[in-house]
């Protein structure tokens, strides 16, 4: 099975053309990131067992943190994108775990929006 990023990842993937780059876990090192570009940063908040039954675990929850930093003098509609984000997550089993006020980055000035999602997992028994 995928890691959850690249899950997230994948589920995002040409839904969102006004989301300019995204990583996966976070900036990689000598990336030059610009206030021009909206960007995009998933990873991983949860990844643990659950469904606990006969001394063993029944399932597996793993979550993502989607963490959107929006350029500099954008005219999105904002609000209506990030409830669009939420939507596509829970369409596909996936929970709205927290969604994070808006803040401004203090160093660029950025705009910036995160979410947690979560998304449990039934492992099912070997025959």
């Amino acid at each position: 099975m995928k890691l959850p990023t690249t899950q997230a990842r994948e589920l995002m993937d040409n839904h969102f053309p006004w989301i300019d780059r995204y990583f996966l876990e976070s900036v990689p090192q000598g990336v030059e990131l610009k206030t021009s570009e909206t960007i995009c940063i998933i990873s991983e908040w949860l990844n643990e067992p659950t469904y606990y039954a006969n001394r063993t675990f029944k399932g597996w929850t793993i979550g993502v943190e989607v963490h959107i930093f929006y350029k500099l003098k954008s005219t999105l509609k904002t609000l209506n994108e990030e409830m669009k984000i939420a939507q596509l997550f829970v369409q596909n089993g996936w929970t709205i775990e927290n969604s994070r006020n808006h803040s401004k980055d203090p160093d660029t000035q950025q705009v910036d929006k995160v979410f947690y999602f979560a998304k449990d997992l039934v492992i099912k028994e070997s025959e």
